[in-house]
């Protein structure tokens, strides 16, 4: 008997604690397209626009299952010549930003894919931020990235 009143006297302590502030996110994300590809294996661009709501932020990475791994690429022309440098950490000012097609100067790259993506499917990628935390969101495969971006409604 008095084991069952210790055990409720501390449950109700706890039930009397604070729970931990978890922090509110100030970044709204839209328009997540992924173009359909039906090879396995290359590599796959991926878009999405920023609203951040908040003091300044920045993207750090983005993981998925879909991929080994997700690269921020920046497009450069020198001349003739075009080439590609991974430059996460993607830094989001107050206000919009956005990664959209054609992806110049910015795309996201899914790199070392590992299913085909057909269009209508939907793809559920972890993004990480500096202050934001960690937001899960789902991009959805379009025919084409450009249709897709002017076609995308949220949920």
């Amino acid at each position: 008997m008095r084991i069952v009143v210790i055990a409720s006297c501390l449950l109700a302590g706890c039930a009397g604690a604070p729970a931990e502030k978890q922090p509110i996110s100030t970044i709204g994300i839209d328009h997540m397209v992924i173009p359909a590809v039906p090879e396995v294996g290359g590599p796959v661009a991926a878009y999405a626009g920023f609203d951040n709501r908040g003091s300044e932020d920045r993207l750090l990475g983005i993981d998925c299952t879909c991929a080994a791994s997700v690269e921020l690429h920046q497009v450069i022309r020198n001349g003739g010549q075009v080439s590609m440098t991974n430059t996460f950490p993607l830094a989001l000012p107050m206000g919009r930003t956005e990664v959209k097609p054609p992806g110049v100067p910015l795309h996201f790259m899914l790199i070392g894919t590992n299913r085909a993506f057909s269009a209508g499917q939907r793809v559920p990628m972890r993004l990480r931020f500096e202050r934001a935390g960690v937001i899960d969101v789902v991009f959805t495969v379009a025919e084409d990235s450009k249709g897709g971006w002017e076609r995308w409604r949220p949920d």
